[in-house]
This record gives structure tokens, sequence and C-alpha cells, in this order.
């Protein structure tokens, strides 16, 4: 069992399943307060003008959370990406690239016109971005001040970035804060790191322009959710929001399979993400019958060793299809010699409903209005 699945089984309210798995949680809760001590100081010393806050010549809208990951950051930045375009907007983005070889680099990821970078040198996500976008410059530094600085000089007609995982990106200055919190996860049974998966407590959402609450048709309670949020948040506009599967396509050779094709076909289900449970409801809500799942590590690194053990699983469960996210799929595709039954879902977010739609909108077109002169506050 790797690291992030034995993090998982005693984070949060999980039970534990023996001495040592109660030990270490007693443990980890003892170092929550210091965790969240150090965030909170960390917050107040740029909040009160202690340490300096960065303001770029550009605007920068953050996408963040407060949890580690599984919120659908990823599909919400190329949302959020095409909406800046629309508005005639010349975005980047500017991402840390995490579990990349090392995150302490400057890299351009993409140009604008081509790939400049494997998933090993800047990180699946990252890679995901720049492929499924084509023509926006993403440029990967976990000092995001450095590389917002290298973008705007490197590709001058730039006057936005889209900040990635940057809410508690406290040292550069931005005009929108977009948090998102997913509708299928109560925040009241979540505790806070190491303890569990909570970056910052709820009320900090107070901080946000924006709350956008994700995966809302495949949440239990979601109207249980909303009210946390509200309760933590009651100034902040909330708007909701669905992840849907738009396309699929087969990694040996690029196809585009329409998903008509896949309903009521058998699949074995790999997903190294946060909430693999998400990529397994949606596989269902398409239609796909599913004779099992391996859950993987979040940003698992994948082996021609790894694909063969996969490939005799699914044949092992008689699956006709080994279906994976873009996220896997972005890795596997640079092994090269893939076998024909691995399917990648193609997933997007999307307003829920045209009020939500209007809710973003109105929140996004005001906070692009709160710039002047290429991002400089008033």
């Amino acid at each position: 069992m790797g690291l992030s699945d034995f993090f998982a089984r005693v984070a949060d309210q999980q039970r534990p399943e023996g001495m040592l798995d109660s030990a270490l949680q007693a443990s980890l809760a003892a170092v929550a307060p210091v965790y969240a001590t150090g965030a909170y100081l960390n917050r107040m010393a740029h909040d009160l003008g202690l340490v300096r806050r960065e303001v770029l010549p550009a605007t920068v809208f953050s996408v963040g959370n407060i949890t580690l990951g599984g919120t659908g950051k990823t599909p919400f930045c190329l949302w959020l990406t095409d909406w800046l375009r629309e508005q005639g907007r010349q975005p980047g983005i500017l991402t840390r690239g995490y579990g990349r070889e090392d995150e302490r680099r400057l890299l351009i990821v993409h140009d604008g016109r081509r790939l400049r970078a494997t998933t090993r040198q800047a990180g699946d996500e990252p890679i995901l971005l720049a492929r499924t976008l084509g023509d926006v410059p993403v440029v990967a530094c976990a000092d995001r001040i450095r590389g917002g600085r290298y973008a705007l000089r490197k590709f001058k007609k730039l006057d936005t970035l889209v900040l990635d995982d940057g809410f508690q990106h406290h040292a550069l200055a931005r005009q929108a804060d977009i948090v998102l919190v997913d509708s299928t996860v109560s925040l009241r049974s979540l505790r806070l790191f190491p303890r569990g998966s909570l970056r910052e407590a709820p009320p900090t959402l107070s901080r946000a322009h924006l709350v956008v609450l994700t995966r809302w048709q495949q949440a239990e309670q979601p109207r249980s959710i909303l009210r946390e949020v509200r309760r933590f948040a009651p100034a902040v506009p909330v708007a909701r929001a669905k992840l849907e599967i738009t396309g699929a396509h087969r990694l040996a050779n690029g196809e585009d399979i329409p998903l008509e094709e896949l309903r009521g076909r058998s699949a074995y289900l790999a997903a190294g993400v946060a909430n693999p449970r998400s990529v397994r409801q949606s596989a269902l809500e398409i239609g796909m019958k599913l004779t099992g799942a391996r859950r993987l590590p979040d940003h698992a690194t994948y082996t021609r060793r790894s694909v063969v053990r996969l490939e005799n699983t699914r044949r092992k469960r008689k699956a006709e299809f080994l279906v994976v996210t873009e996220k896997d799929a972005v890795k596997l595709e640079e092994l090269g010699d893939l076998p024909e039954s691995i399917v990648a879902l193609r997933a997007r977010v999307a307003p829920l409903e045209e009020k939500d739609a209007r809710i973003m909108h109105r929140v996004l077109k005001a906070r692009l209005e709160a710039g002047v002169v290429r991002g400089y506050l008033r």
C-alpha cells in the first residue's frame, strides 16, 4: 500500500483498523494545530502588510480549494481559461506542477504554439491543461511570482494569468479568488492536515470572491453542503457546477469513441486521482458496466510493467475496456505502444443551470473590472 493510500485510510473520519492506525491518528491530530497556526500566521503576515504581497502587471485569477485536491481544479481551469478568451482576454496559466522531478525549476510547459515538456518534467495536470487548450502559454514553477514575471516578459500579449491551486499562495496579489468545494463531501467530516485533508479551516472560505460547488449532480446531500458553505461564508456568492463526461478516446491511436458506443459495455476502472469515487460514478452515469476498480495514488506514475498488471486484471475481471482518466492518459500515452483496450474519459466542468452561469459571469466580470492598466488594483 502506497503512502497516499495509507493517508486516505487514516485521514478525516476514517475508523482506525488497529492500534497502529489509532496511534497514527492521535499523533497527526497533535500536529494539526501547529500546521494550522503556521498557515494562519503566514496569511495574517501578508494581510497586515508585514510581508510584501507582489502585484504583477496583469489580472490574476486564482483557482483553489481548502482541501488536498479532488475538487475539479483542472477542469475548472479549462472552463475559466476558455471563458476569459471569450471575453477577449489573452490568458496564460501559472502552475506548480505537483509530482514533477523538480518543482522549483521554472519551466515553459507550452509556449502557445507547441508542447515543450513531458509529464516527468512538468507534472500530469500542466500537460493536460497545455494539450487541451492548445494555444495558451503554461508556465510551471513553485515560486508563482517568479513564474508570473517570466511569463509576462516572455509572452508579451498576456494580460491575464490563471493561478492554478493558488488560494493558499498569499505572496501574490490577485483580482479574484475562486474556491472550489466538492459537493460530495461534507466539510464537517473533514479535519485539518495532517490529521485530515483540510488545508485551512472552512471559515477561510469567507476570503473568496466566488465559491463553486462542484460535482453537484453526484452529491447525496448537496443542499446540506450549500448550507455549510453559506454559514462559513455568508457574504460570498455561491454557484453550482456539474462535472460531466463529454467524450472518450482510445489511447493506442487517439481515436475518438462516441459515448453511445460505451453504454452497456464492460470496463475495469483505474484512476490515479484524488477523488476516484467521482470517476466511478461518472462511468456509471454514461452507462458503462464496471467489473471492478483500482484506486491508484493521485499523480500516479505508470510504467510498462504497471500497464501489463492492469491489463491482466482487466482480463481476469472479463472487462472489454480498461478505463482511465485524462490525467492518467497523458502519462500513459508517453509510454507508447499501448493496448487497444485502454480508453480515457474526458471530464469537463460547466455551470449546473443558467442561474449558476449568471452568478459566475457576474462575479468574474466584476473582478476583471477590478484591475486597472493590465491588472493594477484600484
